[in-house]
């Protein structure tokens, strides 16, 4: 076998053989032998092309033997566990890509992203430059032209990896004179029957769920490889308006003027989600958020005054949200299904700013305004991502303490690696593996979710074998399980998908 990696473009051309390397995992007892073959179908020839492909990465100098059984470095160790985790058919469980569009039409569907608009006008971009009102070329070539000033990020290494490992583009930074090239790459590739599940298979993810409105039409959703999920923010928080008990009572047959027909709506709803595959309810919310035991009487005087076309008073409006939220986290505990919490986002902050780059994080409350929720539904697996890493260390200590919550990825803001690594590495150390679940993408386009998980998938090895492996706390095997359970196994129980 081969002493040194193969050359920078293995990757390129092998990267969908890289599941299939399984490595000299010693393994503990027949069962678990099998499973890991299941996983990982391998021949000497699909080992060489998946240690090739590790091997691109770039994070790794060198490729010993691996039939040597001394004198293997910690690099050699993490190499390992990285070609195994690669080999794991992940699930993302929360993303925006849109089923009728999932995959990139166009260069403006990877370069729009708010990540890179965003950056760029805080960078000194003009929010007016990325106008949906001027040409696609005009504002990609504004964002190409202000690359540079955000190219030590990590949300610019996502381009850059989807670029060269979905699309052939070998430049090492897109300028003005080749972006046309990637362009069109991009529209071809668009083209071609099947993308979607292509763009999927080479970043290894099984399921992606959606971010559904709860009127939305989820009947050409592609449930092999999509999983609808009720996005509840409107009902909670804007149950007040005509419009979205217009849109509710279309949905469901269900004019709400009471509050026992925002319960039957709420069951209804619920009813045709889960009819149509969806896996859970999800939510943003603020963190002034507080999902106390609901005031009925205050929900229904709001409900109301807003049918007689008045907006109701603060303190109104606040208990027909807590209402609508309870009846919610209710109808999840009726049709078993998890209630995905976000928590943390204060929403256009800074009205100035480009489309998705308006909002920003708090440290304000606590997480102990949802202790009496988490009490209240035992029966529910509340799924709990935070925006600020003052709050992270809170949940790592109501997932120590609480069955139903389970700490879930690594949010917006939070999500770059040396957020990651610290939390996760708190997690893992702290937390029953069985509770973890390691990752989403919240992707708007499927290209994103390979470099996304990527990054994941390589912090991941890097803690395992440093922290657990090289001190003897697991073997490497294991190690390999505890990656299966973040990344397959646990969204697969808690979501039932």
């Amino acid at each position: 076998m081969p002493s040194t990696p193969f050359a920078g473009h293995a990757l390129r051309r092998c990267r969908s053989h890289a599941h299939a390397y399984s490595g000299p995992l010693r393994r503990a007892g027949r069962g678990h032998a099998t499973r890991r073959r299941t996983l990982l179908p391998v021949t000497e020839r699909s080992r060489e092309h998946a240690r090739g492909c590790v091997a691109a990465l770039g994070i790794y100098n060198a490729w010993p033997d691996p039939r040597r059984a001394r004198g293997r470095t910690m690099n050699d160790l993490e190499r390992r566990l990285l070609g195994e985790i690669l080999s794991i058919r992940a699930v993302d469980c929360h993303s925006h890509v849109p089923p009728e569009s999932p995959h990139a039409r166009s260069l403006w569907d990877l370069l729009g992203y708010h990540y890179y608009t965003e950056l760029a006008h805080s960078a000194g971009m003009p929010a007016e430059a990325v106008d949906a009102r001027r040409s696609e070329d005009e504002r990609i070539g504004e964002m190409v032209a202000r690359l540079e000033t955000l190219d030590n990020t990590v949300q610019h290494s996502w381009l850059m990896e989807a670029a060269r490992e979905l699309f052939g583009f070998r430049a090492e930074r897109l300028t003005a004179e080749n972006w046309p090239d990637l362009a069109r790459a991009v529209a071809e590739a668009a083209r071609l029957e099947g993308r979607y599940r292509a763009v999927l298979a080479k970043a290894n993810l099984e399921k992606v769920f959606l971010t559904n409105r709860f009127d939305e039409d989820l009947a050409p959703v592609d449930r092999t490889v999509f999983v609808p999920c009720l996005r509840a923010d409107d009902l909670v928080f804007n149950m007040a308006d005509a419009d979205v008990r217009r849109r509710l009572a279309a949905r469901t047959g269900v004019d709400v003027a009471s509050t026992g027909d925002v319960r039957q709506a709420a069951h209804e709803l619920m009813r045709h989600f889960v009819q149509h595959g969806g896996a859970s309810a999800a939510i943003g919310l603020p963190p002034d958020f507080e999902p106390r035991a609901p005031d009925e009487s205050a929900a229904g005087r709001a409900l109301a005054h807003a049918l007689k076309g008045r907006g109701p008073a603060p303190d109104e409006a606040g208990a027909l949200a807590a209402f609508v939220f309870d009846v919610l986290a209710a109808a999840c505990r009726e049709f078993r299904r998890p209630f995905q919490l976000m928590i943390g986002a204060i929403r256009n902050i800074y009205p100035a700013g480009v489309p998705g780059g308006r909002d920003l994080l708090s440290k304000q409350g606590s997480l102990a305004a949802y202790a009496d929720l988490f009490r209240r539904y035992p029966q529910v697996d509340f799924t709990v991502s935070v925006l600020s890493m003052a709050w992270a260390h809170e949940l790592a200590t109501f997932a120590w303490i609480f069955p139903n919550v389970k700490p879930s990825g690594h949010w917006w803001y939070t999500n770059i690696p040396a957020h990651i690594e610290y939390d996760l590495r708190g997690r893992l150390e702290a937390l029953p593996k069985v509770k973890l679940i390691g990752y989403y993408s919240d992707m708007y386009k499927v290209e994103f979710g390979l470099p996304k998980f990527n990054m994941y998938r390589r912090i991941l090895a890097r803690i395992l074998a440093r922290e657990f492996v090289a001190p003897g706390r697991l073997t490497e095997s294991q190690a390999v399980d505890v990656a299966g359970l973040l990344l397959r196994e646990n969204p697969k129980r808690i979501f039932g998908v």
